[in-house]
C-alpha cells in the first residue's frame, strides 16, 4: 500500500540531521519510512491533537521523533525534531506551544 504522505522538516530538525552521525542518520531513516507509510501506528503526545512521537535512543539516551499529522496541509507530515524525554519534552514544548489543541 503506497502512502500519499509528503514528510515535510522544520529548520529545527534539519539543523538536529547535520549534527548526527551515519548510523544515527539511518536509523532516523528508517523510522521517517514507517512514519510515511502509516503515521499513525504511533501514539499521540498528550496535549496534542495532531502530534505524535516515535522511540528513538540516539547515542545512549531515549528520545522521541515528534511530528504533525496533516500540517501545515492534508497529507503532510511536518516532522519536528528529536527531543529528549528526560527533559520532560520542554524543548519542544517551548518550540511548538503553538500546536497544542
Amino acid at each position: 500500500m503506497a502512502s500519499r504522505s509528503e514528510l515535510r522538516f522544520t529548520k529545527f530538525f534539519e539543523k538536529q540531521w547535520l549534527s548526527y552521525d551515519k548510523k544515527t542518520r539511518d536509523m532516523i531513516r528508517e523510522k521517517l519510512l514507517l512514519v510515511k507509510k502509516n503515521p499513525f501506528r504511533y501514539p499521540v503526545h498528550k496535549g496534542y491533537t495532531r502530534v505524535r512521537k516515535v522511540k528513538l535512543s540516539v547515542e545512549g539516551k531515549y528520545q522521541r521523533l515528534m511530528f504533525a499529522v496533516h500540517m501545515p496541509e492534508v497529507n503532510q507530515i511536518l516532522i519536528l525534531g528529536v527531543f529528549e524525554r528526560s527533559k520532560d519534552y520542554r524543548d519542544f514544548e517551548r518550540l511548538f506551544k503553538q500546536l497544542k489543541k
